[in-house]
């Protein structure tokens, strides 16, 4: 099947250290509300599920790995910032259209303050595509796109 110009992004919303306690903390189970809305976002722009894509929470890998290799037994992990990603399989003209829509439902100004989470965030857009090969739950939103294509 054609993918035409489909490639597999992640936008990662850097939210700074760990909260101690809650979502937004390393130990918690619950989902983190900037994950959901991410989720929400994709499913905003072309209706539930139409976009394939999943969200995480957890420590930004590569400083995560680069302090624990500097670390070594010093090290902690709330001492590494975190971040909610939200990585989907889009055109690009879908990836320009969610763009805008994560801005404003995370609701975030022009000094980069985030009112949905209450504090300045980062952005950042990760072309996954060209890093590797798709695998994983990579190819699982391919595999998505491609059964919801074949049902249209």
């Amino acid at each position: 099947m054609d993918n035409d110009d489909r490639r597999i992004w992640q936008i990662a919303v850097g939210l700074g250290l760990p909260d101690l306690t809650g979502p937004g903390s390393l130990a918690s189970e619950e989902i983190h509300p900037i994950a959901l809305i991410l989720e929400g976002s994709a499913h905003r722009i072309r209706g539930v599920n139409r976009i394939p894509c999943y969200s995480e929470f957890g420590q930004v890998s590569e400083i995560d790995n680069l302090a624990e290799r500097l670390q070594g037994d010093a090290y902690d992990p709330v001492n590494v910032p975190v971040e909610c990603t939200l990585t989907v399989y889009v055109a690009d003209d879908e990836l320009d259209e969610l763009l805008p829509v994560i801005m404003e439902d995370l609701g975030i100004d022009k000094d980069g303050y985030s009112a949905a989470a209450g504090r300045t965030v980062t952005l950042g857009l990760r072309d996954i595509s060209s890093r590797s090969e798709p695998n994983g739950v990579y190819q699982g939103l391919i595999d998505q796109y491609e059964s919801q294509s074949g049902a249209d």
